[in-house]
């Protein structure tokens, strides 16, 4: 009979099969390895692109270039030490298991995603980490099901990581979660070590309608797993996907759930899905596998609850209101005005990964003007 670990163990594989990729050990240091912060273009090479008058954004652009920075990737791993006094060692043991995505709800760096992406025990990562302890073990011509009865477990605990679109990690703590779909409310709100975070204004789900058009941002670990070499920076570029809302459904007892056409795969759960407006009307939670035209949201009403139990009230930030405004200014070829705007956020939230391309872009316009 499997123990609660391992039933808990493979209901996760079960949902990480449809929205959560699970990260080879292997191959867990080229997808997450650090960057450090967003790289600009040199000035000779900005030249080339920058014009007088640059194209303008469509709706749909400035929706995209407002919430990408907004969009985080949710990393989870496991570690720990464990003693074996037959031949008096510590085997060291580490590995990425998992991510999928969240986005910011306040600017204090409190984050929403799904509860199946943040939650990991440290029985189920010992469980896990079984399979490293034996490889090692066994160059030690010791066999794990010999001397599993006498290791000691000195250290046993999860790896929860958040990487911002820059490349920037931060440690996360969860603040309040529920359970896996299936066992409850699929949400969670953790929290990252951040001030002026470029929190996304949650909508009102109630007013969602039928074959409204939405789009779902995240992290698809299938984009990643493709067999061409990406460069390490493709890892922080979110993907951007469009569709309808197909159904509003509910899932016993009475929890709402929204149906949407927008592809999504593993690694997308916990990301936002957007209105129009750039408003969540949702985030990406569970689906058929091997098909878009079925994939759930948990509401952003259902949200909404978990942050009034945790004292917290979701606004648009200040740093992407400005964002916003700048890239406005911008489009309107007010560059003197996008510039100042642009500047405000560079200063208030210096992790922002958009913002220097187009602070740049505004010098070498007025420059040239000169």
């Amino acid at each position: 009979m499997l123990s609660k670990a391992q039933l808990r163990f493979q209901t996760f594989l079960w949902l990480s099969a449809l929205f959560t990729t699970l990260i080879p050990f292997n191959t867990a240091k080229s997808q997450t390895t650090e960057t450090g912060q967003y790289q600009v273009a040199t000035k000779s090479s900005q030249a080339k692109t920058v014009k007088n008058n640059p194209a303008k954004l469509s709706p749909d652009n400035l929706v995209a270039e407002t919430v990408k920075p907004s969009v985080v990737r949710v990393v989870l791993g496991c570690e720990a030490k464990v003693y074996l006094p037959k031949n008096g060692k510590v085997y060291k043991l580490s590995q990425i298991i998992s991510h999928g995505s969240g986005f910011f709800v306040h600017r204090s760096g409190t984050i929403a995603s799904n509860a199946h992406v943040t939650q990991f025990s440290a029985e189920e990562c010992q469980y896990i980490l079984k399979s490293e302890l034996s490889d090692q073990l066994k160059t030690d011509k010791e066999n794990l099901e010999d001397v599993e009865k006498d290791l000691k477990w000195i250290e046993n605990k999860p790896i929860n990581l958040v990487y911002l679109p820059n490349g920037e990690k931060l440690p996360f703590k969860i603040i309040i979660s529920g359970d896996p779909v299936g066992e409850g409310k699929d949400v969670s709100i953790i929290q990252v070590n951040l001030k002026n975070a470029p929190a996304l204004k949650l909508a009102d789900s109630e007013q969602v309608k039928l074959m409204d058009q939405v789009i779902a941002v995240g992290y698809p670990g299938v984009v990643e797993r493709l067999p061409v070499d990406w460069k390490e920076n493709s890892f922080q570029e979110a993907t951007f996907t469009k569709g309808i809302v197909s159904a509003k459904k509910n899932l016993d007892p009475d929890i709402p759930v929204i149906q949407i056409s927008a592809a999504a795969a593993p690694g997308n759960s916990g990301g936002p899905v957007l209105n129009e407006q750039g408003e969540v009307i949702g985030m990406v939670t569970f689906g058929v596998p091997d098909s878009n035209n079925y994939i759930f949201l948990f509401t952003s009403n259902t949200i909404q609850e978990f942050l009034q139990k945790a004292g917290i009230i979701n606004e648009q930030s200040l740093v992407n209101r400005q964002y916003q405004e700048g890239l406005q200014f911008y489009n309107q070829g007010n560059y003197s005005q996008a510039l100042q705007r642009f500047k405000l956020v560079k200063s208030l939230f210096p992790q922002h990964s958009e913002v220097e391309k187009f602070l740049k872009n505004c010098q070498e316009i007025i420059a040239s003007k000169i």
